[in-house]
């Protein structure tokens, strides 16, 4: 193997970690605030509730920039060690990202077993975490309807192993030309698999949850790497304003007009809407991706990269922290819409508190592991 230059063997960019935190904090928002009018309501939204209920709908998209985030660093990491080794270690790579999301994963899922036979708790959804050990977990929630557990957010790490299971191969023997190809097939196969999710009129559950449906947002991240080469975008600040606007206004199009990925409303989008609507979302999280990608590091408040690299905590353990704070918020009513957001903001905390904990005494030994298998380091100095 090549003897890689201290300079070329690094790949840290901090505004990731900024992006992170806010994925996180949208999936926060999305699973905290009412998303709709409260079940067996007989008013019908409209107005400005409609547009705050949508608005909190477009935060599931958070979930959608975490994916193509991660598909983005991935392909650069791993295309930076092909072209400076001449090689591309496979089986490095599974040692290194079983370090980093295993432990807390099983972790999350046994605080899950243990939740379920508590006072309150759903026995039955111990069983049903048994899909989530085989990192089924979205298969789970897409087809048997979820669990009634706080780890249920754990769904989603599924589909990132789905993913790993062949994008490492892929860029350790294809060219950029085929690479591209993959990117491009992926999203065929999305939309494919959309266009029959509209004809069957599925749940919109079942959509969101499917892999196939979200390997759209890891194309996009792959396209972008591809399309970088290597290089951070030279965009001024108000052109990176105009980024991640717009990558909003994606988001916020599909859920108030395309009803995507949920909507107050019952009536189910057609095979175009869902098509459109789930293009809207990748393209709204690259947006905010490039805006964020190449910022002056003087600009970025030292907290939220710190938040954003215990992201993973902060997303394991928001939906335990909401359910101990909250308890029984599932609508803001306007006589405790004060004593609401002042538990929201508990729930916050406590889930930056249980994250921190995790990351510093349960996660950073396995870390420390992680850093002699990396090529290219990717944690600051």
């Amino acid at each position: 193997m090549n003897t890689l230059q201290p300079s070329a063997s690094r790949y840290y960019r901090p505004e990731l970690d900024l992006v992170r935190f806010l994925a996180f904090l949208l999936v926060f928002f999305c699973h905290t605030l009412p998303a709709g009018p409260k079940p067996g309501s007989a008013a019908n939204p409209n107005g400005l509730a409609l547009v705050l209920y949508a608005t909190v709908n477009a935060c599931s998209f958070g979930l959608s920039l975490f994916f193509a985030l991660s598909a983005f660093l991935i392909c650069e990491l791993l295309l930076r060690e092909r072209e400076l080794t001449g090689e591309l270690r496979v089986k490095q790579f599974y040692i290194r990202r079983i370090l980093r999301i295993w432990p807390l994963y099983y972790l999350g899922l046994g605080i899950g077993i243990a939740a379920a036979f508590l006072p309150g708790g759903t026995p039955g959804s111990a069983k049903e975490i048994g899909w989530y050990v085989v990192f089924m977990g979205a298969w789970q929630m897409a087809n048997r309807g979820g669990i009634d557990d706080p780890m249920f957010v754990l769904w989603s790490i599924s589909i990132e192993e789905q993913f790993y299971l062949f994008v490492p191969w892929a860029v350790k023997y294809f060219n950029r030309k085929s690479l591209y190809g993959l990117c491009t097939a992926l999203i065929l196969i999305a939309n494919c698999r959309l266009y029959s999710f509209g004809v069957e009129h599925a749940s919109s559950l079942h959509i969101w949850a499917d892999s196939f449906v979200q390997f759209e947002c890891f194309a996009a991240g792959l396209l972008l790497c591809l399309l970088l080469r290597g290089k951070l975008p030279q965009i001024s600040a108000w052109q990176r304003a105009i980024l991640l606007v717009c990558g909003s206004c994606c988001w916020f199009f599909a859920s108030y007009r395309l009803r995507i990925p949920f909507s107050a409303s019952r009536a189910n989008p057609s095979s175009w809407g869902l098509m459109v609507g789930y293009a809207l979302g990748s393209v709204g999280a690259i947006m905010i991706l490039v805006g964020f990608l190449g910022m002056d590091r003087k600009r970025l408040p030292g907290w939220a990269v710190y938040l954003g690299k215990i992201s993973f905590g902060l997303y394991a353990f928001h939906e335990l922290a909401a359910g101990v704070v909250l308890n029984g918020f599932p609508n803001i009513g306007s006589h405790h819409v004060s004593l609401f957001f002042l538990k929201l903001g508990i729930a916050l905390a406590l889930t930056v508190f249980l994250a921190s904990i995790s990351y510093h005494f349960f996660e950073t030994p396995f870390l420390r592991i992680k850093r002699r298998h990396a090529v290219i380091e990717s944690q600051p100095v």
